[in-house]
């Protein structure tokens, strides 16, 4: 779901009269959960429509022997779920689970409706947010043809969605990106849905993976075709063991992490030098990425953007630790255009 005010419940919330707010919220009560708690299971009566107050729960479908599921969304603080069985009587379409502990508001069906015909806000909130799922449904049926017909158009589809797609039908072949220009700047191979190799644009790997997700604008087109084995030559230590509904579920996140740094940041519009005369640095996950840019600015100033392309890493992995290396004073980022007197940090 998107996170504006179309999507987020708590953000339309604030801005209700006071009246209004005083009655949804005697309409709410607030559950909280363990990870891994089945909130309500497919086929399921629709009793109840909820929003996430904290945490993070996943939507998910059955086949009908019980041996299959399909990932369909995860959902944060804001989004809602469970509208759609009490607005037409009809049983749960799919389990919801809480992927860590969690809340959730559920309001119960009768006051659920009461509240649509109280506050016409609110009523219209609700109708805006079921079109728009309607049309993602539309266009994930659509993805499905693309990916059986071998090719689609990028400004219509994301990496995530594309991935998903393949992940849930356990296909095995390549995933392949050109830009605009019909320039090559993708390639994803997927055994049985698990995706195990990746390039894009100069990144190989998993940080592929998350630069992909994180490039949700990329002009072009995607095309998939069912093989056995990759076309192009990737290298063994770049190697992709993470699960699937993990790497779905980590993308969300990150993506979600991305928009949310200073546009300066992002666009990696500025450059990075040095003020501290020796590097200190103590998380072992990113030392080695920390130590490679700090020999990269030891000279003069380097632009964020000429630096990032240096490196295996995505650029909110990149940013993070450029970030870290201003906030603690080691560092500074100069950001092109007039100067505001004092550092920057996203």
């Amino acid at each position: 779901m998107e996170h504006d005010f179309e999507a987020n419940f708590f953000t339309l919330h604030a801005l209700l009269d006071p009246a209004s707010r005083f009655v949804i919220d005697a309409a709410c009560r607030k559950l909280s959960y363990e990870a891994d708690h089945m909130i309500y299971r497919q086929g399921d009566e629709s009793h109840a429509v909820f929003i996430v107050a904290a945490g993070v729960v996943e939507a998910l479908t059955h086949s009908p022997d019980g041996k299959q599921t399909r990932s369909l969304a995860y959902l944060r603080k804001g989004d809602f779920f469970g509208d759609l069985g009490v607005l037409t009587a009809q049983p749960r379409l799919a389990s919801v689970r809480t992927c860590e502990p969690s809340q959730v508001l559920e309001i119960e069906k009768l006051k659920f409706i009461e509240l649509l015909d109280k506050i016409p806000r609110l009523g219209a909130y609700f109708a805006r947010n079921l079109a728009r799922r309607m049309h993602k449904t539309s266009s994930e049926a659509q993805l499905d043809t693309y990916l059986l017909d071998l090719g689609g158009n990028l400004q219509h589809f994301d990496l995530l969605t594309i991935f998903q797609a393949i992940t849930s039908g356990n296909h095995s072949g390549e995933l392949r990106l050109n830009n605009a220009g019909n320039e090559l700047i993708g390639s994803f191979f997927f055994r049985e849905g698990r995706v195990q190799f990746a390039r894009f644009i100069h990144l190989e790997g998993i940080e592929a993976v998350w630069q992909g997700f994180l490039d949700s604008a990329t002009e072009g087109a995607f095309s998939f075709r069912l093989l056995e084995q990759p076309t192009l030559p990737f290298h063994e230590e770049y190697k992709i063991t993470c699960d699937s509904t993990d790497l779905l579920m980590q993308g969300v996140s990150k993506r979600d992490a991305y928009l949310s740094l200073d546009d300066s940041w992002r666009n990696m519009a500025g450059k990075l030098h040095r003020k501290a005369e020796a590097l200190q640095w103590t998380d072992e996950k990113t030392a080695a990425l920390a130590g490679r840019i700090w020999e990269l600015i030891s000279k003069r100033p380097q632009p964020l953007d000429s630096l990032w392309r240096r490196l295996n890493y995505s650029s909110l992995t990149f940013l993070d630790v450029a970030a870290e290396l201003v906030q603690s004073g080691q560092a500074e980022f100069a950001p092109d255009g007039p100067a505001d007197g004092g550092n920057t940090s996203p």
